[in-house]
């Protein structure tokens, strides 16, 4: 194989990787990982923009980020016992998306309104939680 060749496959192997859909959550185990992380990274992201909204870069880098936070989490399926969760899951995720995206633009009083339907949505994740008697583990530094 030529060299041409060979770069020729790799790109096109790289290329379909990458667009390749990341695998389901099915078990619990995966889905709770998941959740997890990406929650974690919506919390800490938030409170990072937030203080930095001058940064027009960083607020590009967390759309970017939260775009794909998003693709990820509609892809997931959640087990059975997370099935009323993940809606308001997916609404955090897209107004985080959302958020960022008017941060990146300059609007803090749309980023304020996405930022309190997040908060809110988190809210309604924890009472669900309550209500089920679960709890979801957090990542601690």
């Amino acid at each position: 194989m030529s060299g041409k060749a060979f770069l020729t496959a790799l790109a096109l192997a790289t290329a379909t990787l990458a667009a390749a859909p990341p695998a389901s959550a099915e078990t619990r185990r995966e889905y709770v990982n998941r959740y997890v992380l990406l929650l974690d990274w919506v919390t800490r992201s938030e409170a990072w923009v937030s203080a930095h909204l001058e940064d027009i870069g960083l607020c590009r880098a967390a759309h970017a980020v939260a775009e794909r936070h998003v693709e990820i989490a509609r892809r997931m399926t959640p087990p059975t016992e997370f099935t009323a969760i993940h809606p308001h899951l997916l609404l955090v995720l897209e107004n985080t998306e959302r958020m960022f995206s008017y941060a990146a633009e300059g609007d803090r009083t749309a980023f304020r309104r996405h930022r309190r339907i997040v908060h809110d949505e988190q809210r309604v994740i924890a009472e669900l939680l309550q209500a089920q008697g679960r709890f979801m583990p957090e990542i601690s530094p």
